[in-house]
């Protein structure tokens, strides 16, 4: 079972500031840290005034060593406390300031955005990781900002404990692919794992049949063999076989997530003789998140997509780039949540490899249309640090135009704006779509890991 992700709220005031007023607002705030999914919340029972209370209630955190402090500026605050608290326990802080209520009397009331504004001083001088909310508790807003906020502090966590196997390497020619691991470790957190194509192709080889009938079971309850275009002979036992293969390299070298060397060997009737597209697809469909042609930052970046949206994440190319909209594709390797309602994910073969209808497995169906976010994570120009690309766009109802997994996106900024930073500034050719609007929170991950953030809106 997964542990909860630990809080530590700090509500802040000044002595002598103190009233029922604000003393409501810190227990409706703890209430509805709460009862938030998944997380723990530690402190908070009381306001803090004086720097001898802070320093006691310190020691209790540094017990209970949360992930996450969250600092609430009642009123104007004790400038000691924050960055005591963040570099004591190298943890992220949220700052959490409200409005200013109407002077009464022309006496300030709270002054918790002067406080907040102190604080971010504090925080960006001493490279601190922070956030910031500016809502009233118990508000939508509150609860909008403040989610955004953890689930950016999650992404960040989860980075620092990432660990990636890279099957195969990257596939010919893809430069784009290419990957500095210390450069991410040190930067970022992710550690690369080694794993051979000899190594996948051999487990595959060793599965039971009770076990490549289990694979095949899973895979077919994503989507079934298309009636006519199908696989062939024992495609479709292959495909079982790969997606049971990764799932064991997972337990044995420890990873949880993968970017595959896709091809030309897996491809090769020499070799193993499929396509892996839909195999990839039905990793990430069952929490495997798999990146294809071996692009480890493609695959850092829909590990980010996945925790930062909540939903799957969508490896694709760029295809379309003109006109009233852009439509992102990638050959079948999409996870079927993804599915537009209404459609049936079918399993065929190949519309390319040797000519098309020879070699399966690619898994078809159009995205479901909404609200989407396309993502990409590179290096710099001078390979020095990370760089990362943002464009908003409206994902429209799309039909299976082209085989593989089609969306067509109506972008904010028009097509044109897009591609030209993409190519004027040679941003890699693969990318992570995820649903909703996620601008605001990449740029919190970007400004705090020192990535550099192009947002195209």
């Amino acid at each position: 079972m997964e542990n909860k992700f630990k809080i530590g709220y700090l509500p802040l005031s000044k002595v002598n500031w103190t009233n029922d007023t604000l003393e409501a607002a810190r227990a409706g705030a703890l209430a509805f840290l709460q009862q938030l999914p998944g997380v723990e919340v530690l402190g908070g029972t009381k306001m803090l005034t004086l720097e001898d209370e802070a320093v006691a209630q310190l020691a209790q955190f540094e017990a209970e060593q949360p992930d996450l402090l969250i600092t609430h500026f009642l009123t104007f605050a004790l400038g000691v406390v924050p960055p005591l608290y963040a570099q004591r326990l190298k943890t992220p802080v949220i700052l959490w300031s409200m409005k200013e209520p109407d002077p009464q009397g022309g006496r300030l009331q709270n002054n918790s955005f002067c406080a907040a504004n102190m604080t971010a001083h504090h925080m960006w001088r001493l490279h601190i990781p922070y956030f910031h909310v500016h809502a009233e508790p118990g508000t939508p807003e509150a609860a909008a900002q403040l989610q955004r906020s953890i689930r950016v502090a999650q992404a960040m966590k989860m980075l620092g404990r990432l660990r990636i196997g890279l099957i195969g390497g990257r596939v010919p020619g893809f430069y784009t692919s290419c990957c500095s691991e210390m450069l991410l470790r040190r930067k970022l957190g992710p550690e690369v794992k080694i794993i051979t194509e000899h190594e996948l192709f051999s487990v595959a080889d060793s599965l039971s049949a009770a076990e490549v009938a289990e694979a095949t079971r899973t895979i077919l309850a994503d989507a079934p063999c298309h009636p006519t275009d199908g696989p062939r002979g024992n495609q479709l036992e292959k495909s079982a076989r790969i997606f049971g293969a990764v799932r064991k390299l997972k337990d044995s070298f420890l990873v949880d997530t993968f970017a595959l060397r896709c091809w030309p060997e897996i491809i090769r009737s020499d070799l193993y003789g499929i396509a892996a597209c839909s195999t990839i697809g039905h990793l990430t469909n069952h929490g495997l998140i798999t990146a294809c042609e071996g692009d480890v930052y493609g695959a850092v970046m829909m590990r980010i997509a996945q925790q930062i949206s909540g939903e799957l994440p969508f490896f694709c190319d760029m295809i379309v780039m003109e006109g009233e909209y852009g439509v992102a594709w990638h050959c079948g390797a999409a996870p079927s949540k993804l599915c537009k309602a209404g459609c049936q994910p079918a399993l065929r073969c190949s519309a390319t490899i040797e000519g098309g209808g020879v070699k399966g497995v690619t898994n078809e169906f159009p995205l479901k249309p909404g609200r989407v976010t396309l993502a990409r994570l590179g290096e710099t120009r001078d390979g020095d640090g990370f760089r990362m690309l943002v464009a908003t766009g409206e994902g429209l109802d799309t039909e299976l135009f082209v085989r593989g997994n089609p969306l067509k996106i109506k972008f904010d900024a028009g097509c044109e704006a897009l591609r030209e930073e993409v190519i004027d500034r040679g941003w890699e050719h693969h990318y992570a779509l995820m649903y909703g609007d996620q601008t605001q929170a990449l740029k919190d991950l970007c400004r705090n890991l020192d990535i550099q953030a192009t947002i195209i809106n």
